[in-house]
C-alpha cells in the first residue's frame, strides 16, 4: 500500500508561497485519523478497545468461577500463580508499544515502509522477550511461587502446575499483542477486537471442558489459555498477511533486525514497562498491608479494585486511542488536530469520569454486596469505593493526558509520574494505616497518591503542548 502525496504550487506577486497538499491514502483512508470528525474518529478507534477490556474482566471472572468449583485452594493457587503473568505484561508492553507509536507516527508521515519495519522490528523484541520470561517460569516455578510463603502444599503444587502450563502461553500472547498494536497504530482496532472475541469465546468455552469433562482440573485451565493465545496468534498472522485492511501490502515475518529501530522502540517502550512492573509490585505491598488487617479487608479490596475497573477499563481504552490518533496526527505535524483532539477526548472523559463518580459514591454497598455477603466486609468495600469515587474524574482525564505522551513519543514522562505515585502510595498507606483511621486509612492513601498522580500528569501535559509549534505544517509553509 503506498502513500501518493500530491504538491502543487501557486505563487503570488509577493514572496509568500502557497502550498496545498493534497494526501490519498487509497484504502487506508478509511483508517486515516489525520481527517474526518474527530469525536467520531475518537469513538471509531476506542470502542473496540474498551469492548475487549470488558470481555477480558468477564474471562476473568468465569475462569475464578470455574476454580471455584474445584477449591477454595485451586482459587488460591489460580491467584499466586497468576501474580507472575500479571508481571509479564510489563514486558509485553515494550514490543506492543513500539509497534502502535512505530506505526501511527510514521503512518502519519507518509512512510509507509518505516511504519512496516517498526512493526516487523517490535515482533522480534516481543518474540525473544516472551520466550525467556517462559523459560524463567518454567524452570524458577518453584523459586517463583515460594516468594508468598504459602503453607498449604497442596496449594503450592497447583500454583506450581498452573505457572508452568501457563508459561507456554506468554510467548504467543507478547506476539498477538504486537500485532494489535500495529493494527491500533494504523487505525483499525475493529480486526483485533474480533479476532480477540473469538480467542476469549474458545477459551470460556474449552476451560470448562478440559477442567471437569477430561478430569485435567487446574491444569485444564492453564491448557486452555495456552490454546486460545495459540488460536489468537494463527488469526492475526493470517490477518495482517491476508486480510483486505491490512496495514501493508507484503509483510515479511522473516527480516534482518534493525538496530536503530530495536533501539528506538525500545526508548519508547522500557519507560512504560517498568511503571507497569514497579506498579504490580507495589500493588502486592499494599496488598501485604491490607492482608495485615483481615481476610475480610483482603476481599472488600479485590472486590472494591474490580468494581472500579469499571473506569480504568473506558479509560485504558480510550487512552490507547489516543495514543494512536496523537500519532498519526503529530507524524503528519497536524499540531492544531492534536490539541482539538485532546479538549474533545478530555470532555469526554471528563463527562464519563462524572458518572462514574456518581455511580461509585452513591452505589457503593449495593455494588459491593453483589460479590460479598458478610456485613463488615461490605461496609468495607463500600467505604473503599466511596472514597475512590472522589478520584475518578481526574484519573479519566489523566487517561487521555498519558495517551497524548505515548503518541508522541514522550513515554518516560508518565513513566516518572507513574512510579512516583506508586511509591506515595506505599508511603501514605502505611502511614494512615497506623492512625486511627485503620482501613480507612489504606484507602484514602490510596486516593491520595491517585489524585495526585492525575494532577500532576495533566498540568504537564498543558505545559508541554506550550511548547508545540502554534501551526500546522501546512500553515506554517503557506506563512513561510
Amino acid at each position: 500500500m503506498g502513500l501518493i502525496r500530491l504538491h502543487f504550487y501557486a505563487d503570488g506577486f509577493a514572496t509568500n508561497t502557497v502550498k496545498i497538499k493534497v494526501i490519498n491514502l487509497s484504502k487506508a483512508a478509511k483508517y486515516d485519523l489525520t481527517g474526518g470528525p474527530i469525536f467520531k474518529r475518537m469513538v471509531f478507534l476506542s470502542v473496540p478497545l474498551m469492548a475487549t477490556s470488558f470481555m477480558q474482566m468477564a474471562y476473568n471472572l468465569t475462569d475464578m468461577f470455574w476454580m471455584g468449583r474445584l477449591s477454595s485452594g485451586s482459587v488460591a493457587a489460580v491467584g499466586t500463580a497468576g501474580q507472575f503473568l500479571w508481571l509479564s505484561m510489563a514486558l509485553m508492553i515494550i514490543g506492543r508499544m513500539g509497534a502502535e507509536i512505530g506505526v501511527s507516527q510514521n503512518v502519519g508521515k507518509g512512510n509507509i515502509d518505516a511504519a512496516k519495519a517498526f512493526a516487523q522490528n517490535a515482533t522480534y523484541i516481543a518474540l525473544i522477550l516472551g520466550i525467556l520470561y517462559a523459560v524463567v517460569m518454567i524452570f524458577a516455578r518453584g523459586i517463583l511461587i515460594s516468594f508468598f510463603n504459602i503453607d498449604d502444599a497442596a496449594v503450592v503444587y497447583e500454583a506450581e502446575i498452573y505457572l508452568m502450563i501457563s508459561a507456554f502461553s506468554i510467548p504467543f500472547v507478547m506476539l498477538h499483542n504486537v500485532i494489535s498494536g500495529t493494527f491500533n497504530g494504523f487505525g483499525n482496532t475493529k480486526l483485533p477486537f474480533y479476532i480477540n472475541a473469538f480467542g476469549l469465546a474458545l477459551n470460556i468455552i474449552i476451560s470448562p471442558m478440559l477442567i471437569f469433562w477430561a478430569g485435567m482440573g487446574i491444569a485444564g485451565a492453564a491448557l486452555g489459555t495456552v490454546i486460545a493465545s495459540i488460536v489468537n496468534l494463527i488469526l492475526k498472522l493470517w490477518a495482517i498477511k491476508y486480510f483486505k485492511s491490512r496495514p501493508f501490502e507484503n509483510y515479511a515475518f522473516l527480516i534482518r533486525p534493525s538496530l536503530e529501530k530495536i533501539k528506538q522502540i525500545a526508548q519508547w517502550g522500557v519507560p512504560v514497562a517498568i511503571e507497569s512492573a514497579f506498579f504490580t509490585f507495589l500493588f502486592m505491598v499494599v496488598s501485604r498491608l491490607i492482608a495485615d488487617f483481615s481476610v475480610g479487608a483482603i476481599a472488600a479490596h479485590r472486590v472494591g479494585y474490580q468494581v472500579e475497573a469499571l473506569s480504568f477499563m473506558i479509560g485504558g481504552g480510550f487512552a490507547m486511542a489516543v495514543t494512536s490518533f496523537v500519532g498519526q496526527n503529530y507524524g503528519a505535524k497536524k499540531y492544531s488536530r492534536l490539541r482539538d483532539g485532546f479538549k474533545i477526548s478530555a470532555l469526554a472523559m471528563a463527562v464519563y469520569g462524572l458518572f462514574i463518580t456518581l455511580i461509585l459514591y452513591f452505589f457503593a454497598e449495593p455494588l459491593v454486596s453483589i460479590f460479598l455477603n458478610d456485613p463488615a466486609e461490605i461496609v468495607m468495600g463500600g467505604d473503599y469505593l466511596r472514597i475512590i469515587a472522589l478520584t475518578q474524574f481526574l484519573f479519566c482525564i489523566e487517561g487521555v493526558a498519558t495517551g497524548y505522551f505515548r503518541g508522541r513519543g514522550l513515554t518516560m514522562k508518565p513513566t516518572i509520574v507513574g512510579i512516583t505515585s506508586n511509591v506515595l502510595r506505599v508511603i501514605f498507606t502505611y502511614t494512615l494505616a497506623r492512625t486511627a483511621l485503620g482501613i480507612s486509612g489504606v484507602w484514602i492513601g490510596i486516593a491520595m497518591a491517585m489524585t495526585i498522580k492525575s494532577i500532576w500528569l495533566i498540568a504537564w501535559h498543558f505545559f508541554n503542548v506550550r511548547t508545540m509549534p502554534k501551526t500546522d505544517e501546512l500553515v506554517a509553509q503557506a506563512d513561510a
